[in-house]
């Protein structure tokens, strides 16, 4: 991937939030484009990955901040042949899962007709990689190297796909290839003991919007 660093005005939850009303494949201004055509992106230094005649995407490097510091994260987007399909983030570490459905949670109980879906968790075997699935169509991958280390976000994916070829790829990927958490938060004890720090505190967290929203999980 080319080595071209652009700074946005937008942080990362801001990002988020538009990635959730699948705004970052719609809007380009917001990242100083006029359109999402392949010539456009180009242009800006967007490098594409595949065949043109495929599926394939165009990825680029930008900067947002976050908790007052900067975080990179890699936009995509991708399209089957000519047809623009949807768009993704690749978050290149300094944000934590926590933090993120912390924000997620405030700004959805902001959204009086927003219908709450409830929250899928999802884990490797060895739990150092997992998903968390939002909306039952946005999927957040994370993972932390060290058991004593909380979760980092990896990626923002959709199920959004406006060919209708790749319907729930996203979700059903997870779903199909990772255990399901079942998370009792009626017993948070039980939850925790013997997990990693990560896990514990993924359980307070959701353990605390859940008391103070009533939401189902």
């Amino acid at each position: 991937m080319r080595e071209a660093f652009n700074r946005l005005d937008l942080s990362f939850f801001e990002i988020f939030c538009l990635f959730l009303r699948d705004a970052t494949s719609s809007q380009p201004r917001l990242f100083g484009l006029t359109s999402f055509s392949p010539d456009e992106l180009i242009k800006h230094d967007f490098e594409r990955v595949g065949e043109c005649d495929d599926y394939h995407f165009f990825e680029k490097l930008y900067c947002v901040s976050h908790r007052n510091r900067d975080v990179a994260v890699v936009f995509k987007l991708y399209f089957y042949r000519c047809q623009q399909i949807g768009s993704g983030f690749d978050v290149l570490k300094g944000v934590r899962l926590t933090s993120l459905l912390t924000n997620h949670m405030r700004f959805d109980q902001r959204q009086p007709d927003m219908q709450q879906r409830p929250l899928e968790l999802y884990f490797s075997k060895d739990q150092k990689e997992g998903a968390v699935i939002l909306q039952d169509s946005i999927v957040v991958r994370f993972s932390h190297s060290k058991k004593r280390d909380g979760y980092q976000v990896d990626t923002l994916e959709s199920d959004s796909d406006k060919s209708g070829t790749l319907n729930r790829i996203a979700t059903n990927t997870i779903r199909h290839t990772m255990d399901f958490y079942d998370l009792d938060l009626s017993d948070p004890g039980l939850n925790a003991r013997n997990a990693s720090a990560g896990l514990r505190r993924l359980i307070d967290t959701l353990t605390t919007y859940r008391l103070s929203s009533m939401a189902t999980f």
